[in-house]
């Protein structure tokens, strides 16, 4: 009996039940004063990328910040690089939203020691220190280098496209351009004879705030036709390259020598797809009479015309030829059963040149989503995937990259190598796909190269069907030792290191660090915000690789 009471009372229905609630007294003060390495474990991101900061060099942010005047107290640089880059890691750039954060966010509370920045301050910081972020890169890869780190032995490289602060349908052409400027001089003019009889000579009236003038759209209109006039110019050069490429190319196959790859721009592709239709034929006339040759031919063989190669090299002269004589009658509609080109917005014609009045350093690129307002960013990866190199251009492909790709790595390598005093960071092999296949690409000087002539899947089915072994042919081309290289099985396994070592590090600037639209305007500010993001990257990398706050500290 006196068990079963005992079970009643403590096993009874108010099993789990509080006696009463918790106070909860928001004005009851601290008895002692708060430490804030108290507020959050020792392994969290904050402690990390406060300790990170402090080990970077940061004399380019304090050579800006004046003291000893009168006047109130400045902020720390080192404290809102700090909040910068904690704030990157997570994916704000919002100079609003990290002043919020620094009110409502314990580690963002910890890093300002709730000393809380305004807005303006941080985004006039990063206006002002646009060099300084620029060259933050270069500082997180000899941190990592101190730390043991940074493997240049490959080298990958590609480039990526990051939507601008501005918007497409804010391209206009020249001659828009040229007449809006008229206009506006016009308009000022006018304007200015009615404000001098209104108000005087010598005064201008209730003037609009800064940046909001009549000028300033006047000069922002004058810096897109100077855009417009620079990558002019810059197309005439090209176009000159490019016609002095096609005629040594079809010289080439007219004298019967064979080359590997697309044939350049402006080819004559009659000749060429002849040119491949005939070589193949003879190859497999030759195979085809030493198959006769033999006293007892094993099985059959397929006739010469009746080759899959050969069939597909005639259909394709032959669908060259009808196009060209199609275009020769005028006929622009294509083909029965072919879809026709899609026009390009906001672009009456393929070579029409446009400027953004919002961002005129922005340009419209196409993507495999269709086109957008942006950046062509070209970053290079080491071996154990921090970013070497970042770099935001203005060209529409990466053709023209590699050169100062490689040159930017280079330049840091040796940097890193004298920061550290390490001399195993020389460049090995830089790798790079099919945007960069050139002759100049190949045969520049510099580290060795491997850049690949087609897409992946094409390389990976030519290794298998048709392998190489050895050096290539001494009188081969560029071109063609590369792709002899390719085939190799050294080669191939090479390039397969391209895409992990590459893409992973751009899934990181675009997803974690939120980087795919800019938020600011300009190329030297596009310029910071993409360093700034690969630093950031670098950082984090070292924590993802087993260094802990500890060592940071003590190392």
């Amino acid at each position: 009996m006196v068990m079963i009471l005992l079970v009643a009372v403590v096993g009874g229905d108010d099993r789990g039940v509080a006696r009463d609630y918790r106070p909860v007294d928001r004005g009851q003060e601290f008895l002692l004063p708060p430490s804030m390495t108290e507020w959050l474990p020792e392994d969290h991101l904050v402690w990390f990328v406060i300790a990170a900061v402090a080990r970077l060099d940061t004399t380019a942010f304090h050579r800006r910040a004046k003291r000893g005047g009168v006047g109130r107290r400045g902020y720390d640089p080192d404290m809102l690089l700090t909040l910068f880059v904690y704030a990157m890691a997570h994916g704000e750039s919002s100079s609003r939203q990290i002043e919020r954060l620094c009110h409502t966010d314990v580690a963002f509370r910890i890093i300002c020691a709730q000393d809380v920045p305004d807005h303006t301050v941080l985004a006039r910081f990063r206006q002002h220190h646009e060099a300084a972020l620029t060259d933050l890169l270069t500082e997180s890869l000899v941190l990592a280098a101190q730390l043991g780190m940074v493997s240049l032995g490959v080298v990958a490289f590609d480039g990526t496209k990051i939507a601008a602060n501005a918007s497409k349908d804010t391209n206009r052409s020249e001659d828009y351009l040229r007449t809006q400027a008229e206009q506006f001089l016009a308009t000022v003019a006018e304007t200015d004879t009615a404000e001098d009889a209104r108000f005087g000579a010598d005064r201008r009236g209730d003037e609009p705030p800064p940046g909001m003038d009549r000028t300033h759209r006047d000069q922002r209109i004058s810096q897109a036709l100077e855009q417009i006039q620079a990558r002019r110019e810059k197309a005439e050069r090209a176009a000159a390259e490019q016609a002095e490429t096609t005629r040594a190319y079809d010289q080439a196959v007219a004298d019967g020598a064979t080359r590997a790859g697309a044939p350049p721009k402006g080819a004559d592709r009659v000749a060429v797809a002849r040119a491949r239709w005939e070589r193949l034929q003879a190859e497999a006339q030759a195979r085809y009479a030493e198959f006769l040759a033999r006293p007892r031919p094993p099985g059959r063989m397929v006739a010469p015309d009746e080759h899959h190669k050969v069939r597909a090299a005639r259909a394709a002269y032959e669908a060259a030829r009808a196009h060209t004589e199609r275009t020769a009658a005028g006929q622009t509609a294509p083909a029965a059963g072919q879809p026709a080109a899609s026009a390009v917005p906001g672009q009456a014609g393929k070579d029409r040149l446009t400027a953004n009045l919002t961002d005129p350093d922005s340009r419209l690129l196409k993507t495999r989503n269709g086109w957008v307002q942006g950046y062509n960013c070209q970053t290079a990866a080491s071996t154990d995937e921090f970013l070497i190199s970042a770099r935001a251009t203005q060209d529409a492909n990466d053709l023209e990259q590699f050169i100062p790709t490689k040159d930017d790595v280079t330049a840091t390598a040796a940097h890193l190598a004298e920061r550290t005093g390490r001399t195993d960071l020389t460049v090995g092999t830089m790798v790079g796909d099919a945007g960069y296949d050139s002759d100049t690409n190949l045969t520049t000087d510099g580290p060795d190269r491997l850049i690949a002539d087609a897409k992946r899947h094409v390389i990976d089915r030519r290794a298998v069907t048709d392998p190489a072994t050895g050096d290539p042919p001494d009188n081969a081309t560029p071109r063609e030792k590369m792709n002899h290289r390719l085939r190799t099985p050294d080669g191939h396994a090479l390039y397969k290191q391209r895409a992990p070592m590459i893409e992973t590090p751009y899934a990181w600037v675009k997803d974690r660090r939120g980087l795919r639209r800019f938020a600011r305007r300009g190329l030297a500010a596009v310029q910071a915000e993409l360093s700034l993001a690969a630093a950031v990257t670098n950082l984090l990398k070292l924590r993802t690789k087993g260094i802990t706050t500890t060592r940071l500290r003590t190392t």
